[in-house]
């Protein structure tokens, strides 16, 4: 009987154990949510808290830039300082970067107004400079054109403003809308089409590079003894260079460095001997063909007397 009821004691015992604990067991996860939902629920306080002090100060920021910065007549544009290099005058930088006197510089696009500077063909490099307080400064570098893209009839081969296409010593194509009296000078370039190239860009061409390594080694030959007038490679192993008196020179593609020595021999024996050439093919590394122009007299200076008829006289 005792054993029985100390088993029985004991069955009792360990439920009552159980439930207390799976209390206990209860009231610590409700402890452990309060204590998440406070924990959320202050972050989520502070990232409002936050968000208000941001939003305040982009708020206060903005009306204080624009007091102080947009609005302020000490900022406003007064001096336009433009070196430009001869490829546009100063209305025409206005026009197209909106450069406008009175203008906040705070508000002036200048990475833009770059672009479209950069985008000229004519413009190597452009700078643009903000100086405090009412000053921006404009310097462009232009492109020295060495050659002219003859055109398809006699009349392209004159410079015509915004139909003449021009390259420099990077083969970069260009038209200016404008005359300067050096593009009235460039070479002709013959035998080259820049057909739909892109102004602004470079023009791919074996041709075009022979002929500017020419235009480059003849330009250092002073203009009183010789000055190109047109440079034809029409011809794939050669070109005719004309110089300003229709003299004709024929290059080849070999030794140009040999064939500018004999080219520099030959007119200095021109100069001491006041011989005129004709045409000469500098190809020819020993008894170089020259063909001299032949001299035209002068007319005689003497004065044929007229002679003197008498009359007779009648007695």
């Amino acid at each position: 009987m005792t054993t029985r009821r100390t088993s029985g004691n004991y069955r009792k015992g360990g439920h009552s154990s159980s439930r207390h604990h799976l209390l206990e067991l209860n009231v610590r996860t409700a402890s452990i949510q309060r204590q998440r939902r406070h924990l959320a629920t202050g972050v989520l306080w502070k990232m409002l808290v936050f968000l208000l002090v941001v939003i305040v100060l982009a708020v206060g920021g903005r009306l204080a830039l624009g007091k102080f910065l947009f609005r302020n007549t000490e900022y406003a544009l007064q001096h336009l300082e433009s070196h430009l290099d001869g490829v546009m005058k100063p209305e025409e930088l206005v026009s197209l970067t909106g450069f406008e006197e009175g203008k906040n510089l705070f508000l002036l696009d200048l990475d833009l107004a770059r672009r479209k500077l950069a985008a000229l063909p004519e413009v190597r490099s452009v700078n643009l400079e903000r100086i405090l307080p009412d000053t921006i400064k404009v310097t462009l570098e232009r492109r020295i054109p060495v050659l002219l893209f003859a055109g398809p009839t006699d009349a392209g081969e004159s410079f015509i403003p915004g139909k003449s296409v021009l390259c420099d010593r990077e083969k970069i194509l260009m038209q200016p809308s404008r005359l300067e009296p050096e593009f009235l000078n460039l070479p002709i370039l013959k035998g080259v089409n820049p057909g739909t190239t892109q102004l602004g860009t470079a023009l791919e061409s074996d041709r075009l590079d022979f002929a500017l390594q020419l235009q480059t080694a003849l330009s250092q030959i002073t203009e009183n003894s010789f000055k190109i007038r047109a440079i034809d490679v029409s011809k794939d192993y050669a070109a005719v260079v004309t110089d300003s008196s229709n003299e004709a020179f024929i290059f080849g593609r070999e030794d140009l460095p040999g064939q500018i020595e004999r080219f520099r021999k030959l007119l200095a024996h021109c100069e001491e001997s006041g011989r005129k050439i004709e045409s000469a093919n500098l190809m020819v590394a020993r008894n170089t063909p020259v063909i001299f122009a032949m001299s035209s007299e002068a007319p005689s200076a003497k004065i044929t007397p007229v002679p003197v008829v008498k009359k007779k006289v009648h007695r």
